[in-house]
């Protein structure tokens, strides 16, 4: 029986794994996808600029960073990838984890599977046509040309500033004034490249492969035509419901709900990351490995009670 299952292997249920090793638990990862990493690997050549310790960091290499701390535990706390929990059986003193790779004992669970899998939202109109992405596999894709990005999060912010000096020109469009995404970036954006806001697609234009599209003022209702090459589109991603609710935790807003150590509603499971919520809960990376290692901190305790030391190294 092992002592926890993290389920979820993206930055923070590596640094949870780490976690869990230094701690010397029983642990395993189960990660439904065929690679760790989480949502960054929808991204791998995306800068991200709030990582402390770096000014810029690929996207993909922050994983391989996650990863690499990770490797030197690996034999303790191995990663098995395409295992999907499809059911949970709370026991008195343990639960009966069950995936589609066989059942596992454990006496305690950690969701670090960020809501689940997910998939990108899509464009209402013109999404059967070439050069529309809604992910980023290579950035040589948009060498030299017109690119269009539609968004006012980090990813579309983070997209536009990384595609400096390889495409021909970048045209950020937002629906709103206001954005989601880290104000020095938009205001390093709004320096460097055309951001216009507030407008909606109106029309999207090809015939094969887009060619311009259609804009227009939320306000004055006045139009554009923006001339565009590539339309990367990042609306935000939908989450891939499970066939069952396996968790059976309380929800607030969509999100779990947790205490102040992680814990959810279910004595025994805990939760962190961007399936989670509590009073000033901010989404980002590094708030998401503080809540893991807080959580194996005091998973640590409920399995040991008597250690006087949350963490063995």
């Amino acid at each position: 029986m092992y002592e926890l299952v993290i389920v979820g292997a993206g930055p923070a249920g590596l640094f949870a794994a780490t976690c869990a090793a230094m701690n010397e638990l029983n642990a395993l990862v189960i990660e439904s996808s065929s690679e760790f990493g989480g949502q960054l690997t929808l991204y791998k050549d995306k800068a991200v600029y709030d990582m402390p310790g770096f000014s810029k960091i690929n996207a993909g290499d922050l994983v391989n960073s996650f990863y690499e701390q990770y490797k030197m535990y690996q034999n303790d706390v191995p990663i098995m990838l395409n295992t999907q929990a499809i059911d949970v059986i709370h026991h008195d003193h343990h639960f009966e984890l069950k995936t589609n790779q066989g059942t596992f004992l454990t006496k305690t669970i950690l969701l670090a599977n960020g809501g689940g899998m997910f998939q990108p939202k899509k464009l209402e109109q013109g999404d059967h046509l070439k050069e529309i992405y809604y992910t980023v596999s290579n950035i040589h894709d948009f060498q030299g040309k017109d690119v269009v990005v539609l968004g006012g999060g980090d990813s579309a912010v983070d997209w536009a500033l990384t595609l400096e000096g390889i495409a021909k020109s970048i045209t950020l469009i937002h629906r709103r004034e206001d954005f989601r995404a880290h104000q020095r970036n938009v205001d390093l954006l709004k320096q460097k490249h055309h951001v216009l806001t507030p407008y909606i697609v109106k029309e999207v234009i090809g015939v094969d492969s887009i060619e311009k599209l259609f804009i227009e003022h939320t306000v004055t209702k006045e139009t554009k035509e923006i001339k565009a090459d590539a339309l990367l589109v990042f609306y935000g991603v939908n989450p891939v419901k499970n066939r069952v609710d396996v968790w059976n935790v309380k929800v607030k807003d969509n999100s779990i709900l947790v205490g102040q150590n992680m814990v959810t509603s279910r004595e025994g499971i805990y939760a962190v990351g961007n399936s989670i919520t509590y009073e000033g809960k901010l989404k980002m990376i590094v708030t998401a490995l503080g809540e893991a290692a807080t959580a194996i901190g005091a998973i640590t305790k409920f399995l040991y009670p008597e250690r006087t030391k949350t963490y063995k190294h």
